[in-house]
């Protein structure tokens, strides 16, 4: 069996067995991590990640975690003017605490930043967000090859929370044929390229947990279906099917989008939830789903949606 694995459930005491509880919107007594994120849908859930193995917890600096002895979950988060410095000292703090526990391998990393399209000086937050972090991750020794899956879109408060997942063992990062890897992005898209992998495989004792980055309407490095929610959604599942494909296939597997079992979905405009929500259920009905409104990265991009695979 997997040393962790995800659920969403509906609000309650947090269960015995949870490495970590990550709440949006709602506050949760007892949370890893509570994001500022209003959720759509009747009834509001928690991303619960569920341990087989004995849980400790530690605090190192600003960073907060929990382990089991084969995957840690960890969370930080702070405030300040300046998005890129503010941002590499909390990466800097991440990879330091995580090797000093063990767990030096990021398999997947959420990023959360306040006013994400809004200018900070005379650049736009996310790409001072992108500086940081990439300025944080090669000065610790990450080759490109090793940027860890990821996402990062808006909250509705100031500054920068991040949650994490990392394991002992190193893990596989894997690139989407149909997109150009974001750290070959060109320099239009700001200083420093997105510093992430399109997917990481992770692999204990035989079974295989696949991270799915934030995936997105975006084909070799350019936004497809400006202004039009569904087909960016229809972009949006063909780089999901293919990227999961691909993940699989990178470690001797078979996977297709059935194999999806936990999707969380941001919406920058909460109309569309209808339509959408709609689309997806009917698209990956073996999926669990979560509707999050939410600003992304690009200003152009409507639907952002990101997955975790387990074989």
């Amino acid at each position: 069996m997997l040393p962790v694995w995800p659920e969403l459930v509906s609000p309650g005491a947090p269960p015995d067995d949870a490495l970590a509880v990550v709440g949006f919107d709602v506050p949760l007594s007892g949370a890893a991590v509570a994001i500022p994120i209003r959720q759509l849908g009747a009834a509001p859930l928690f991303e619960v990640w569920r341990s087989l193995l004995p849980v400790t917890r530690a605090r190192c600096g600003e960073v907060s975690f929990s382990s089991n002895g084969a995957a840690l979950f960890g969370t930080a988060a702070a405030q300040g003017s300046d998005t890129a410095s503010v941002t590499a000292r909390l990466y800097d703090q991440i990879v330091q605490a995580t090797r000093k526990a063990g767990y030096p391998h990021l398999l997947r990393v959420w990023n959360h930043v306040g006013a994400i399209n809004e200018c900070e000086g005379d650049l736009e937050r996310y790409r001072q967000f992108s500086v940081g972090r990439h300025e944080a991750l090669t000065r610790l020794g990450y080759a490109r090859e090793q940027f860890p899956a990821a996402s990062a879109v808006g909250m509705s408060t100031q500054g920068v929370a991040i949650y994490f997942m990392a394991s002992r063992v190193r893990a596989v990062q894997v690139e989407n044929p149909r997109q150009v890897a974001a750290y070959e992005y060109p320099p239009l898209y700001g200083l420093r390229s997105p510093s992430f992998s399109r997917a990481t495989v992770a692999q204990w004792d035989g079974e295989t947990m696949i991270f799915i980055s934030g995936t997105s309407s975006v084909v070799g490095h350019e936004t497809r279906h400006v202004g039009d929610v569904e087909a960016q959604l229809g972009e949006t599942l063909c780089n999901l099917e293919k990227i999961v494909c691909e993940a699989a296939a990178r470690v001797g597997l078979r996977a297709t989008l059935d194999d999806l079992r936990i999707v969380k979905t941001y919406m920058r405009r909460a109309a569309d939830y209808d339509r959408l929500s709609s689309l997806l259920l009917a698209s990956l009905p073996g999926a669990q789903h979560m509707f999050l409104e939410s600003d992304i990265c690009r200003r152009d991009l409507l639907v952002e949606v990101e997955g975790i695979v387990r074989i």
